[in-house]
């Protein structure tokens, strides 16, 4: 059994593995960072701590969307590395059996396209594509 946070993009939904998940915050204000990539937003000050934040729908290729009061920054801590993601929404934890959970196939089209996607869930009739943290938090680029 693994537990996920749920995070929406748009019309689908995302999981985020619990224990790598450290707060979801409310959009706030993000200070931006000269001649930083373009998916990362900048940095936010929370309890004193500054942290870089990324545009998630930058990294997978959709539409950026205004934010609304819907809008969460979820902090993320992997070994110790701490970035913010921006996600549509964050409001749900499952717990998803681990024989729901299928690895992508590396040679398919999703995995080039989406590679910060690492598995998929199967949660009842609802599918939910699992980041791959690791991947997401070692991109030298969110290193600002």
């Amino acid at each position: 059994m693994s537990m996920f946070v749920v995070t929406k993009l748009g019309g689908e939904e995302y999981g985020i593995e619990i224990d790598k998940v450290q707060s979801i915050e409310k959009i706030t204000k993000i200070t931006r960072v000269p001649k930083a990539p373009s998916f990362v937003k900048g940095v936010i000050n929370l309890r004193g701590e500054i942290i870089p934040v990324i545009s998630i729908r930058m990294l997978l290729k959709l539409e950026e969307v205004d934010f609304n009061d819907d809008t969460r920054i979820v902090i993320i801590k992997n070994n110790d590395i701490v970035v913010g993601v921006i996600v549509d929404n964050a409001n749900e934890v499952v717990e998803i059996n681990d024989e729901s959970i299928d690895s992508i196939d590396v040679n398919s089209n999703l995995y080039k396209k989406e590679s910060f996607i690492g598995r998929i869930g199967k949660v009842g009739n609802r599918i939910l594509m699992l980041f791959d943290i690791d991947k997401l938090t070692t991109q030298q680029e969110v290193k600002i």
